[in-house]
């Protein structure tokens, strides 16, 4: 089955969203970027497509996915 991924990453200075052929924003804070990610799932999951997570923490570490949907 097909399923999106997105992912919040730090560039810089700053927390961006990336995903296939995606990246976009500059978020000051992970925060802002994790709320944004979450708003930008609710399409794919309201059509019935999984959406996972990976999230880049504050170390450089990116644990397991996040199934959001």
């Amino acid at each position: 089955m097909t399923e999106v991924h997105y992912g919040v990453v730090r560039v810089g200075d700053h927390w961006a969203i990336v995903g296939e052929n995606l990246r976009f924003g500059a978020y000051e804070t992970r925060s802002q970027a994790q709320a944004a990610v979450r708003r930008l799932a609710e399409f794919p999951a309201g059509v019935g497509l999984p959406v996972l997570l990976h999230e880049q923490e504050d170390d450089w570490v990116f644990p397991g996915p996040t199934l959001l949907s």
